[in-house]
């Protein structure tokens, strides 16, 4: 039996407006960069079609395969204080192994790299420390990869773990000083070259560490990055130029006097590096100026 219906008939019930309103505003965007930055037809179809291309050699969802055209559209863009990146990172893993506090992250016995001690503190924005946050750490090893995300041999939590925060609202732990990558497996897709380098960007991201700090006082998760002042790839990041401002680069110090590696428990040169996370809670100010005093 064949039902008839009016084909003209559109729920209303079903009618999202913001949706509407938004693809509205879409095409009048495209719309603007056709009249105004000779967009055409195949520009889209050139970008989209290396998307594609990126997506099925990462397995990534599409919508993190776009991030480096869209990240600094959409991240960082809220006053939380410190920035953050407000995106769930595709190399998250959830269910990290606890440490002390201060700790080590679990690595190799042989990891490579030159060890790392990070310290620092957890504050609201009156400067008051947060006790009993989640610190969540993690970060790619020397060669760039991030454990537990390919069947390379490498301990799932290799380079992650998490801590809670003292008293104070301290964090310590020692690490392996991150390094610049590139992924392997987007390096490899005919084109992407082509197209980063057209763009005026690296095939690589700068050195950093994901971290993820979680308290029933914050207002939300902080979820981000912190870069290392002077790091030369930072202007040219292959996911936004714009995503590692100042107030989330860490001044690092390396050591290389005998008797600091031996207080610190190494027997080569090391480097240390501290950072303070100053969040929105409930209690806090609207806004904070950037030394932390309230605006």
């Amino acid at each position: 039996m064949t039902t008839t219906t009016d084909p003209s008939y559109v729920d209303p019930a079903l009618i999202n407006a913001r949706a509407v309103r938004l693809v509205n505003a879409f095409k009048d965007a495209l719309a603007r960069m056709r009249d105004e930055e000779g967009l055409t037809f195949d520009d889209l179809h050139a970008a989209t079609d290396l998307l594609q291309k990126v997506q099925a050699a990462t397995g990534a969802p599409l919508a993190l395969v776009a991030m480096p055209l869209f990240s600094e559209v959409f991240q960082g863009g809220r006053d939380g204080y410190t920035p953050s990146e407000e995106v769930n990172s595709p190399t998250y893993i959830a269910d990290s192994p606890r440490i002390d506090n201060p700790g080590i992250l679990p690595m190799r016995p042989d990891e490579p790299g030159t060890p790392l001690v990070v310290s620092g503190r957890v504050l609201d924005g009156k400067r008051r420390p947060i006790e009993g946050a989640k610190v969540d750490i993690y970060h790619a090893a020397n060669n760039g990869d991030y454990s537990g995300l390919y069947d390379d041999g490498v301990p799932t939590y290799n380079l992650r773990g998490h801590l809670f925060t003292d008293a104070d609202g301290r964090y310590a732990f020692t690490t392996i000083t991150p390094v610049a990558y590139a992924d392997s497996h987007i390096m490899e897709v005919d084109g992407v070259t082509d197209a980063v380098a057209a763009l005026g960007r690296s095939l690589y991201r700068p050195a950093h560490i994901h971290y993820e700090v979680h308290h029933p006082d914050l207002i939300t998760p902080w979820r981000g990055e912190v870069y290392f002042k002077g790091d030369p790839v930072i202007p040219v990041d292959f996911v936004g130029g714009t995503l590692a401002p100042p107030a989330l680069q860490a001044d690092t110090v390396l050591h290389e006097d005998p008797k600091d590696m031996a207080t610190a428990g190494f027997q080569g040169p090391y480097r240390s590096m501290e950072f303070d996370f100053v969040l929105k809670t409930r209690t806090s100010p609207d806004t904070i100026t950037p030394n932390g005093t309230t605006a």
